[in-house]
């Protein structure tokens, strides 16, 4: 087993730290600002003359500084009159235990995205078992960059660690935050020990009582604690420092509870302070859209399109209190930078009816996710996702307006069998699917076909009242038979008579080919109108008389909907060659021009 462990220092101070804009209107974490106004300065301007930091605190003294503040020399213990004076910028914040927790818990669903087994620990530590998942994040050097990008996705402080044991994982990720030692990262059970020997006691989660106890008796890491008395440790500390020191080394099991995600997904963010431009919420929404990745994760589920809720200040008694902002595409995916990427070119598009003050997410098409096995050579069906992929970013950047798709529909008038419509991404998705299935679907009606074909030729037999031998009959009742029309001369005679054959292969003949009947060839160039024809002697005129050089192609369809044709199709030609696609109406007789071929 692996473990990595995700401490989160200053989450107290985090949780309730503002996002304050920055000068190119988006939402950020603020490491330092200027005197006067944040806004007008660009950030790291030569002309800061004071920073400003925050802290937590209570009534009188300073809890957690963030760094801007630990460098201007604020510590916690201090007053906070003493913490002003060393930094007169510094804002004072109170701790709020409920947006403690709820940063806490959307950490944990974010990072649920790589691995279901998330636990939360002390000290505000998750702790994500790792050891079944390296290969499908490309090792462990890999999977701990994306670790650390998601949580830098919130904004957050982190520091990280690895070890084969939970409560291994925990000490060195509380001894990276507190920066002992340089080795935080240990794959090898052999070498755990060692290095936890050089962990100080004073990480351990004990009161601090025991704590000033340790450093009395010279007790300084935990190789010291080791090599107390059992009897005497358990007298005067329990049990329990024991029992975490054997679970921290791998000599007792760690049963752990995994973090379980919602039944259903409901985040929300509110914001500082109001929101003029749609750019600058990409920064509070990512947030939302790292939890989603996670909350899919965790359930098998996939993603065809969510929505995001605008709350918005009332500046007037006409605005709206809310907006929506509904984001779309053709294959389910539960890809956090995918779903960013389609929400910023949203976002680019779109003009606030009012300014924002929090953020909503919905996800209201969510699927089961399917997942794609890696294959020695590349398949097909890839090809189409990339095509899928690339509309729906077009559709996303040019707008669903100026994307079009052609569409065959079911009927047999020309102007009716196509249409061009805008590009809807799960309508494009449900038509990839289904023509995976067509060809299974052919050659099982062929079957079906092929079978019932055999048994009318069978009753046609019986029925007929031709003189043939039982014998015979009985023959051709035990073999396949073969369906043959009569030739155009003998149909004369008896043109509604089936001939039964007995061929050598009698298998083969019933196999109808994949290929479709042929047919009319149709015109590449449809005139949106039909032109309609003179006539002279008889036969229509389009610049030259025409002459038709296929049989009659008979349409009579539209009934149903009161616009009903009844037309004579022909492909035509004039005296240079050109070829023309006509018909006449069978009610009037007169003649139209529906398409040219090239």
């Amino acid at each position: 087993m692996l473990w990595i462990a995700v401490t989160l220092p200053l989450l107290s101070l985090e949780a309730v730290k503002p996002l304050e804009p920055l000068p190119d209107g988006s939402l950020a974490k603020p490491n330092r600002c200027e005197s006067g106004d944040a806004a007008s300065q660009p950030l790291g301007a030569e002309n800061v003359t004071e920073a400003r930091c925050y802290a937590l605190a209570d009534h009188a003294h300073i809890l957690v500084p963030d760094f801007d503040a630990l460098r201007a020399g604020v510590h916690a213990g201090h007053s906070r009159s003493y913490a002003l004076a060393l930094a007169p910028g510094l804002k004072v914040l109170a701790a709020d235990a409920a947006r403690e927790t709820q940063a806490f818990e959307a950490m944990a669903l974010a990072l649920l995205t790589y691995t279901p087994k998330v636990s939360l620990a002390h000290a505000h530590t998750l702790l994500l078992e790792v050891g079944s998942g390296l290969r499908l994040f490309g090792g462990l050097r890999a999977l701990l960059s994306r670790v650390s990008a998601t949580v830098a996705e919130f904004g957050y402080t982190a520091r990280i660690a690895c070890g084969p044991t939970a409560w291994g994982a925990w000490l060195l990720a509380q001894a990276h935050a507190d920066r002992q030692g340089h080795r935080w990262h240990v794959i090898k059970e052999t070498s755990l020990a060692r290095v936890l020997d050089r962990v100080s006691v004073s990480l351990l989660p004990v009161a601090q009582a025991h704590r000033d106890a340790f450093a009395h008796v010279g007790c300084t890491t935990l190789a010291d604690l080791r090599q107390l008395p059992r009897s005497g440790v358990v007298r005067r500390f329990g049990s329990g420092i024991l029992d975490l020191l054997a679970q921290a080394y791998g000599t007792r099991p760690d049963p752990r509870e995994s973090f379980r995600a919602p039944a259903s997904f409901h985040a929300q963010l509110e914001l500082p302070s109001r929101v003029d431009n749609a750019d600058a919420l990409l920064f509070a929404a990512r947030r939302l859209i790292v939890q989603l990745a996670g909350w899919l994760s965790a359930h098998h589920a996939a993603l065809s399109g969510y929505t995001l809720l605008l709350e918005h200040e009332l500046a007037s008694r006409h605005a709206p209190k809310t907006s929506s902002l509904k984001v779309a595409w053709a294959i389910p995916s539960r890809d956090a930078e995918h779903l960013i990427w389609l929400l910023r070119e949203k976002l680019n598009q779109t003009v606030l009816v009012a300014p924002v003050i929090e953020l909503k997410l919905v996800a209201d098409q969510i699927g089961e996710y399917a997942g794609r096995s890696d294959t020695l050579f590349p398949m097909p069906e890839s090809d189409g996702d990339s095509i899928a992929r690339l509309l729906e970013r077009l559709s996303a950047r040019l707008g669903p307006e100026n994307v079009l798709q052609m569409s065959v529909q079911d009927d047999h008038r020309p102007e009716r069998a196509m249409r061009v419509e805008a590009y809807q991404a799960q309508a494009f998705s449900r038509k990839k699917r289904s023509s995976a299935k067509t060809r299974t679907k052919i050659k099982a009606d062929k079957t079906w076909l092929t079978d019932e074909l055999q048994h009318a030729a069978l009753e046609s037999v019986h029925a007929d009242g031709d003189a043939t031998t039982q014998a015979e009959q009985a023959e051709r009742t035990a073999h396949p038979v073969h369906l043959s029309r009569q030739s155009d001369k003998a149909s004369d005679a008896k043109s509604s008579h089936l001939f039964v054959t007995q061929p050598a292969d009698a298998q083969a003949s019933l196999d109808l080919p994949d290929s479709a009947l042929p047919s009319q060839p149709r015109p590449v160039w449809m005139l949106d109108k039909p032109l309609r024809l003179m006539m002279r002697d008889q036969r229509p005129i389009y610049r030259r008389p025409l002459k038709m050089l296929t049989r009659t192609e008979r349409i009579e369809a539209g009934w149903w909907d009161g616009n009903r044709v009844e037309r004579d199709y022909y492909v035509a030609a004039d005296d240079c060659g050109h070829m023309f696609w006509v018909y006449r109406e069978r009610l009037t007789g007169e003649w139209y021009l529906q398409g040219l071929f090239g």
